[in-house]
This record gives structure tokens, C-alpha cells and sequence, in this order.
């Protein structure tokens, strides 16, 4: 299941799909069950049916809406920004016995098949873990209309700073879904976690959201985040909740939500924005009040087995040392039952530690790492194991990474934060984690059941 060059696809998919014609987008991508969804659909097939699936351990088939007449809705030269405004071709009631989760739309088109993705959140809180899939990243990414957050997957080169929800998601890919988070979320549901699901919107839009949980949980890629969502996230710990992160580049850029949830804003989505005393306005968390170190204990994000503007080299992934973590702290309850010892490696058949990967300025004590705090990163956290990792010239100027530097010129870390707040943080800063979850005598599996059954059940 190694998946090195995953992000190859993300962008090949990306520029292949761009003028997609025929697809579908959901009137919410977040909705209660109880309430209605509406599908907007544009399709040159004569007619067609709509098959419903829930996605879990399998893939369930819930609901089909059948003999949908075609038709072929054009698309706005600004839908990428304003929305597509197609008609709305099919709607229903989401059933209250319909279980929170990851639901697909899917339907046959002249272009293939294609795919409607929501989430079904419960009426009212269920499960001791509620979690977040981040929707405002699959957005930023995507570039059906013509833009995106990135230069190099939209049209003349040249980005947007708002990007909307109402579009399709890329064929194939879902968001990030296809990529990261499926391998997550099916294998929360093989092992028997009761789990409520949301979007990052939905804790803007609820200031309470989190009251009713144990424990928050966030997976894969999720790097665009609100003021508002680190706030509650903060105050969520500050009171006794527990914060998971199995995700790489998380809380990376400050986002705004607008049009009541409908459009995504960066003021500056592309990479090279650490403020400066010519240019002091950014949109990275770190650099905003400390607000990235603050939520989830890391500063800078590093890379691994990326690809470089040379085809086919890849940062950090010739040698064959990357993608894996070094145990540092054993003794630690995260450890039990692996049988691991201080220096043993965890990881490596998967690569889980890539493409992106997270830590913060590290110190050398007694051969042990431990946070300096020179960045906005609390001392509180304890480092358990630490990966091999570079930076590329993404690196803020102003973070010692790594010293002496080399190919590996910055570490990636698993950290946790038991002893500042009354709920405890745990990160392991990296967008491949799921990719290691299928193999159940694993170190990633067993690492992952113990964070789960001590902080979120």
C-alpha cells in the first residue's frame, strides 16, 4: 500500500478534470439526518439512476432514485467561484436511522461514472468521537471550474483567493477522500468505534459543536482551518477534551468562510507568504498569534517523497530512509503491547510519513528530542518518536529545523500533551498514517487502538 507519489495523482486528476461537463454536487455537504439534500446534477444521458451508498467497512447501498431524465446544465465561467448554479434534479429527506458517516452519491454519465460526496451528521450526538473531515481542504484543492487555492493546477497559472462549494469534486479522488481518508474511516468502522461525523464548517457554524464529546479526531490532509474552529478546538482541551490528529500539514493556512458556508477564503493561498518586514501580511496559522502552535503542538511542516519541478525526482525519497518513525519514548502507554524499543522503527512498509509531515524546533537532551519552545510550541509536549524529513525551500527562514542538515534537514515527529490542559493532545503529524492501518499485528494499528481506547471511547 505504499503510496510515495500519491500526490502525482493528486495533481494529474486535477489538471485532466478541470472542464468537467457532467457531475454533480450536493446542495449541503453537511447535513443532519431529518433533513433534506438536494443533488445537482448535470447529465447528457437520456435517463439514469441515482445509487446511495454509505461508506464504511464496505461500501452499503441505501437508497436508489430511478428513471431520472438527463440533462446537460452549462458551466459558469466563474462557477469556481461563485458556484455552479445548476437546477436541483433530485432531493430527499436524509432518514434518521441513517447511520453519521461518509454517504456517495453515484451515477452513470457519457463521461463515466461520477460521484456526489456528503456527510451525515446524527440528529442529535450519538458517539464519544466526533469526527472532522476536512472538507475545507478538498475545496481548496479543487479545480473543477478552472481554479483552485494553487497556481500550478489552475487555469493561466493563476489561483484564486475564493473558491466555492457548490462544484463537483474531481472524479476519482472525492477531495481527499480516495486518497487518505477512506482508509481511515473504513477501518474505524471495521474495529467497532462508535464515531459522529462533521465537516470544518460545521464547528464555525456551532459554537458548541464539541460539548457533547470526548474527543475530536482529525485525519489525512487537513490544512485549511478558521480562527474560529482553533478557538473552539483550544477551549475543547482547555476543559478536559482530547484532541487526535493522525494528519499531516494540519492548521496550516487561515481560511474565512463566507456566504453563509458557500465559499472558501485565503487571502494568500500559495506557499511563499511568511510574513516580512516589506510584506507583513500572511495566512499561515504559526505566524498569526501563535495560533497553529497553540492547537495542535507543531510549527513547520516538512515533506516527504514529494515530487521536485524536476520530473521525476522526488524531495527526500531516493535513499530509502524515509518514511517511517523511530521510537524515542517506549515506555509510554502509546507503546503498549508493540514491543518496541527505544530506536525501533514503526512505518516503513507504508511510508507513513508523507507526504507531508509536521514537528517543531527540537533540542537533543540526554539523546532524547524534546521542543525548545523557541517556536510558540509548549514544552509540555513529549516527543514518542521522530522521522527523517526535508523542508525544500517551503521552510520558514526563521525555525531551526535540523542541525547539521542534509538530505534529511528536519524531523518529523508523534508528540503528545498530557499535562497542560485538562484534556490531553495527541499528533501524529503525517497525511499517510491511514495507509498503515491495514495491517492488524502492525505497530500504526496498535499505536492507534491505544489512542483511541484511552482518549475517545
Amino acid at each position: 500500500m505504499k503510496r510515495e507519489h500519491a500526490w502525482i495523482h493528486h495533481e494529474q486528476d486535477a489538471k485532466s478534470h478541470w472542464k468537467l461537463m457532467e457531475g454533480g454536487y450536493p446542495s449541503r455537504m453537511s447535513v443532519r439526518a431529518g433533513d433534506r439534500i438536494g443533488l445537482h446534477i448535470s447529465n447528457s444521458r437520456s435517463y439514469y439512476d441515482i445509487f446511495v451508498f454509505r461508506e464504511g467497512s464496505e461500501r452499503q447501498l441505501v437508497k436508489t432514485i430511478s428513471n431520472l431524465a438527463g440533462r446537460l446544465q452549462p458551466v459558469p465561467e466563474l462557477g469556481y467561484r461563485d458556484g455552479f448554479g445548476w437546477e436541483e434534479t433530485a432531493s430527499f429527506v436524509i432518514p434518521e436511522a441513517w447511520k453519521s458517516g461518509i454517504y456517495v452519491a453515484n451515477f452513470p454519465t457519457a463521461q463515466g461514472m461520477r460521484e456526489i460526496f456528503f456527510v451525515v451528521r446524527p440528529k442529535s450526538p450519538r458517539a464519544p468521537l466526533l469526527l472532522t473531515i476536512a472538507a475545507n481542504t478538498y475545496v481548496a484543492y479543487n479545480n473543477v471550474g478552472g481554479k483552485c487555492f494553487y497556481n500550478y493546477i489552475s487555469t493561466d497559472n493563476e489561483h484564486a483567493k475564493i473558491v466555492s462549494f457548490e462544484r463537483p469534486l474531481q472524479p476519482s479522488m472525492l477531495g481527499n477522500f480516495y486518497l487518505w481518508d477512506q482508509f481511515f474511516t473504513s477501518w474505524l468502522e471495521a474495529e467497532g468505534y462508535q464515531v459522529d461525523y462533521c465537516i470544518n464548517g460545521d464547528h464555525d457554524a456551532e459554537p458548541d459543536l464539541l460539548d457533547a464529546y470526548r474527543a475530536n479526531l482529525r485525519i489525512g490532509h487537513d490544512e485549511y482551518n478558521s480562527l474560529n474552529e482553533c478557538g473552539q478546538l483550544q477551549r475543547f482541551v482547555g476543559r478536559g477534551g482530547n484532541l487526535l490528529l493522525f494528519t499531516g500539514n494540519a492548521f496550516c493556512k487561515v481560511i474565512e468562510l463566507r456566504n453563509q458556508g458557500r465559499q472558501l477564503f485565503c487571502a494568500q493561498p500559495y506557499y511563499q507568504d511568511f510574513p516580512t518586514p516589506e510584506q507583513p501580511e500572511t495566512s499561515y496559522l504559526q505566524c498569526i498569534d501563535n495560533q497553529r502552535q497553540r492547537t495542535i503542538g507543531v510549527s513547520y511542516t516538512s515533506f516527504v517523497n514529494v515530487k521536485t519541478s524536476t520530473p521525476g525526482v522526488f524531495l527526500a525519497g531516493t535513499g530509502g530512509e524515509f518514511g517511517f518513525y523511530r521510537v524515542t519514548e517506549p515506555g509510554h502507554w502509546v507503546f503498549q503491547g508493540t514491543n518496541l524499543r527505544e530506536g525501533d522503527e514503526f512505518g516503513r512498509e507504508d511510508s507513513i510519513v508523507g507526504v507531508e509531515a509536521d514537528a517543531a524546533d527540537i533540542e537533543f537532551v540526554d539523546r532524547r528530542p524534546r521542543y525548545t519552545g523557541r517556536d510558540g510550541v509548549s514544552t509540555h509536549y513529549k516527543i514518542l518518536a521522530i522521522a527523517d524529513a526535508a523542508t525544500g525551500p517551503m521552510a520558514n527562514p526563521g525555525v531551526k529545523l535540523r542541525d547539521p542538515k542534509g538530505e534529511a534537514d528536519a524531523y518529523g515527529t508523534v508528540a503528545i500533551n498530557e499535562t497542560e490542559f485538562k484534556g490531553t493532545i495527541f499528533n501524529a503529524a503525517t497525511v499517510e498514517w491511514g495507509h498503515g492501518l491495514y495491517r492488524d499485528d502492525s505497530a500504526v494499528s496498535k499505536i492507534t487502538r491505544n489512542v483511541l481506547n484511552r482518549l475517545a471511547i
